[in-house]
């Protein structure tokens, strides 16, 4: 038996800590293949539909970096 060690108390909560955000994929426009006028007005739209999921993914990067670095600093004691 070992002499002068204690047990220390247990932890009151076990806390999980995510690291990481999700995955992404590359962001591409779509080629076009312009024909007519009509397929003018197509070829915009496709291009801005990829750039709003392009978006949408920067955004969710985004939002998930701002939440660790939040539950970051509310861990983390402040030093003053």
């Amino acid at each position: 038996m070992l002499n002068g060690c204690t047990l220390a108390p247990k932890s009151k909560t076990v806390q999980i800590i995510k690291t990481g955000c999700p995955p992404v994929t590359p962001c591409y426009l779509p080629m076009n293949n312009l024909q007519q006028n009509r397929s003018l007005l197509d070829d915009n739209s496709a291009i801005l539909n990829a750039w709003f999921d392009c978006a949408l993914q920067v955004e969710m990067i985004y939002q998930c970096q701002q939440d660790q670095h939040e539950k970051t600093n509310s861990i983390t004691p402040d030093a003053h």
